[in-house]
């Protein structure tokens, strides 16, 4: 949701921040999902976080609605 959405410099350098640390500490494969959201939140002093928060949220109201227009459709 737009409302939610972080300005876009201020997330790409913290995203940019987050992978070089990740490079540097020779975090790879599945820690590295952890490590990077954890640091981008850590980086936005959570507005990160509360973004994807928003967006989980938002795509189960869309995921809803599709069901029941599914449903109308073929019910």
């Amino acid at each position: 949701p737009e409302q939610f959405a972080m300005p876009e410099e201020s997330i790409n350098a913290a995203i940019d921040q987050a992978v070089a640390e990740a490079e540097e500490q020779g975090v790879i494969g599945k820690e590295s999902t952890p490590f990077l959201l954890a640091r981008v939140a850590e980086l936005t002093g959570g507005d990160s976080l509360k973004s994807n928060i928003q967006l989980v949220f938002n795509n189960a109201i869309l995921a809803s609605e599709i069901a029941k227009e599914y449903q109308r459709l073929v019910g």
